[in-house]
């Protein structure tokens, strides 16, 4: 007997989640006849972090061209292979190489800092009519990765935001899911979208319903 009282408690519990889901998706969709609605909010402080992020991708940047500076005006070679031998300034080409290569390193790693919130999540708003989807990220200097529409169809999520752990659902689950962050996927990109699950969701699970798809 436990057991079918537990499926029964289940089954009903499914119920009421779609009934739920269905009745918050009406609720929605009126909304969007009239209205934006931000259907996800970052947590605050992440702004702070990214301002840090930036000045820190700037003092990469500084730190690597003034090595590759000092590289091209006064990097020298021994001037022949005995030990005695006079040192001399290295070819030109020699200095160029090297001096490119550290700025080289400089921008790569000055990049991938600023790759971060150019694909966080700030804000993620359904727009009036209810088909296409804005995307507001961190992004600085590049105004193309500040603001990006999509068609509601075009986005999709390989995990689950509601857990059902934690104060709003929505906390990882176990070591291998200890990020707190969720992949937002664009149908064509490579690059991923990040949301956190500490952010303000309107509903996770209505947004599993909108886009998760864990099998794209």
């Amino acid at each position: 007997m436990p057991p079918i009282r537990q499926t029964q408690a289940y089954s009903t519990k499914t119920v009421f989640d779609k009934q739920s889901i269905q009745f918050l998706s009406k609720h929605l969709k009126q909304a969007l006849q009239k209205k934006d609605v931000v259907f996800y909010q970052a947590p605050p402080g992440v702004k702070r972090t990214f301002n840090w992020m930036y000045i820190s991708a700037g003092v990469q940047l500084m730190f690597w061209g003034n090595l590759a500076s000092l590289a091209y005006v006064a990097y020298a070679v021994k001037d022949g292979d005995t030990e005695d031998a006079p040192v001399v300034l290295a070819p030109q080409g020699k200095r160029i190489a090297i001096a490119g290569g550290l700025v080289g390193i400089g921008v790569a790693i000055a990049t991938v800092m600023c790759l971060y919130p150019w694909r966080y999540i700030d804000k993620l708003i359904l727009l009036k009519g209810g088909t296409t989807v804005r995307l507001m990220t961190h992004a600085r200097f590049a105004k193309s990765h500040q603001v990006k529409e999509y068609p509601i169809d075009q986005l999709y999520c390989k995990q689950k935001v509601f857990t059902g752990v934690g104060k709003n659902g929505t906390d990882a689950i176990g070591t291998k899911s200890s990020s707190s962050h969720i992949f937002l996927n664009a149908k064509g990109e490579k690059m991923a979208y990040m949301l956190d699950r500490k952010g303000a969701f309107m509903d996770s699970k209505l947004f599993d319903g909108l886009w998760y798809n864990s099998h794209q």
